[in-house]
């Protein structure tokens, strides 16, 4: 009986190790991009919070062999002069710049370390046009879609999105009559996912879906809330007081 016993429990533990293996593989991926070895992109690598909701992977220990495709966004560090100014003219002749560029064209969400920003180290010494000359490919890079900030805010940034304060979606011209919705035609969906991804969102859209409900203590990814908001899919978490919808 013993035997038998031990045997039921070694299976149910393969059964749970399988279950969370399984559950790590599908988590969306977070690539880190460096152009060599650190400290600070190995914290990143290593982030607690990050990791309940990502997978983290390091393009230079991959030798830059792999596609912006496969992850939903990338943290960039080392960023010097020559990097920025290859990759601002479409210079791609690293791994490190041919990975960074192809993020930008591929529209991944990209966020740039501020410690490891080297023009910043020059604010105070460099010629005051030399230095704006090349602030301005740094400031074509944010227009592009980069996000600088520092290493502390950026796990944050990927897992609660950026705040946008006091800005509200554009309302139809007073000249044109928009005729009410039907609200009972309104498709609804509902995720039990903890981990709400910007495919999620896609799917969704892609089913004309404009209403899901997700769990009270569900997570949405930046990418996730960009897209249901410019598609006006309406997110409700369940447990609110309200039970209002909200654009994310």
């Amino acid at each position: 009986m013993d035997a038998l016993i031990d045997e039921i429990c070694r299976r149910v533990q393969q059964k749970i190790q399988a279950l969370e293996n399984r559950t790590e593989d599908t988590k969306p991926a977070i690539l880190i991009l460096t152009p060599d070895h650190g400290t600070a992109c190995h914290e990143m690598l290593e982030d607690e919070k990050l990791a309940e909701c990502y997978r983290t992977e390091c393009a230079l220990l991959k030798e830059y062999q792999c596609s912006p495709a496969d992850y939903e966004a990338v943290v960039a560090y080392g960023m010097s002069n020559e990097s920025l100014g290859k990759i601002a003219y479409g210079i791609f002749d690293s791994g490190y710049t041919r990975l960074f560029g192809q993020s930008i064209l591929a529209g991944k969400k990209i966020y740039l370390v501020e410690e490891e920003i080297e023009l910043y180290r020059y604010k105070d010494t460099a010629p005051k046009a030399y230095y704006g000359c090349l602030e301005a490919s740094l400031e074509m890079l944010k227009n592009s879609g980069v996000t600088i900030a520092s290493q502390s805010q950026i796990p944050d940034l990927i897992l609660h999105g950026e705040p946008e304060e006091g800005v509200e979606p554009e309302g139809p011209s007073k000249d044109c009559e928009v005729p009410k919705k039907d609200e009972s035609c309104v498709k609804e969906a509902v995720l039990d996912k903890r981990v709400i991804t910007e495919k999620d969102m896609i799917d969704l859209g892609n089913n004309r879906v404009r209403k899901v409900t997700v769990g009270e203590k569900a997570i949405l990814t930046d990418l996730a809330r960009e897209y249901a908001s410019k598609h006006r899919i309406a997110v409700l978490r369940r447990g609110t007081s309200s039970g209002k919808g909200h654009n994310l």
